[in-house]
């Protein structure tokens, strides 16, 4: 479901991203139900996107509409809520799991539930709880 598009997130993308996200609180975006496909169809929309639309208003706007697919009734908010996560997800992969040597079902599983947290470079997953819920679901006999 989610091998390659967590395997090809791509980390100069987050970052370019991280300045929009900080207008909304995590205890705000933490309140939006995202789940691990919700995450997949977004980045999969992401990974789509030419070169020439990699734009943070376009993105917005595609993960805004992502989310009206997706049924979400606060679509503004729950596309902020992809973003974040996505970002996240990026910015731990890179740091933490260059190598991608994690379970990708269950990196993505942790990017959906894992709350986020705001810290000096912008939201983001708190790194050791993060990595500590990739190991425990990793374990999980899905």
């Amino acid at each position: 479901m989610c091998t390659d598009v967590v395997e090809r997130a791509e980390p100069a993308n987050a970052q370019a991203r991280t300045r929009p996200r900080a207008a909304r609180s995590p205890e705000s975006l933490n309140m939006v139900a995202i789940s691990a496909s919700h995450l997949d169809a977004a980045m999969k929309v992401l990974a789509a996107m030419p070169a020439s639309h990699r734009d943070p208003s376009i993105e917005r706007r595609a993960l805004q509409q992502v989310a009206r697919d997706a049924g979400f009734a606060e679509a503004e908010r729950a596309g902020a809520a992809l973003d974040a996560r996505i970002t996240a997800l990026s910015n731990w992969i890179e740091a933490h799991d260059p190598h991608r040597q994690s379970d990708a079902q269950a990196v993505l599983e942790a990017a959906a539930r894992f709350p986020l947290g705001a810290f000096p470079g912008g939201l983001g997953f708190d790194p050791a709880g993060f990595q500590e819920m990739v190991l425990f679901l990793e374990e999980l006999p899905w």
